[in-house]
């Protein structure tokens, strides 16, 4: 029997933040609230669950969403693929829906065409692109296959891009035209 097409979300907000001096990047206030509420609020109506992948300040986040994932051994500060790899137990719907902690200018409207696309074929990840290139980060992957290919792929690479993954499944990319949405915070002078 075929998996009705749900989402879990997971938020990546495991990183060092080195371009913003080490702070906890999704716990950094933009226009009054903190980037990652931001991002629990974004994708919650959409999403059955809601997960946050975090390495630091845990009780924080649990604040946000009871369920809080930290890199899980051997694969720690590999990036966002720790991430991704450290949620997978908790995830139990069809779909996996990836967004990083650091966009908080990120809208709705874009994560549905991301879906949309992802339900017409479902065995692939679908992520976005815009007008500055692709945002891996921002996608939609297919459980089953995620948990078939991620372990194996993480085994066995030196180097552990995040659309070098993608094409051990399958991608496709959604053509987003606000850029502006995914405009990344990366310094601490663009929190207004």
């Amino acid at each position: 029997m075929m998996q009705a097409f749900e989402l879990t979300a997971l938020i990546l907000a495991g990183g060092q933040a080195q371009r913003m001096g080490g702070v906890d990047k999704g716990l950094q206030v933009y226009q009054g609230v903190s980037m990652a509420r931001r991002l629990v609020d974004l994708v919650s109506p959409l999403c059955i669950d809601t997960v946050i992948s975090a390495n630091r300040n845990i009780k924080h986040y649990r604040a946000l969403t009871r369920l809080v994932v930290s890199d899980a051994e051997p694969w720690q500060d590999i990036g966002p693929l720790g991430g991704i790899f450290s949620a997978l137990e908790s995830i139990n719907s069809s779909h996996l829906l990836i967004v990083p902690c650091d966009t908080p200018c990120l809208s709705r409207e874009a994560l549905l065409k991301l879906s949309m696309s992802a339900q017409q074929t479902p065995d692939k990840v679908h992520y976005l692109e815009s007008e500055s290139g692709r945002q891996p980060l921002h996608a939609v992957l297919p459980v089953n296959q995620l948990k078939q290919k991620l372990p194996n792929f993480l085994k066995n690479t030196e180097h552990f891009g995040v659309m070098k993954f993608y094409k051990t499944i399958g991608a496709e990319s959604v053509y987003w035209e606000h850029d502006e949405e995914l405009v990344n915070i990366n310094r601490i002078e663009q929190l207004v």
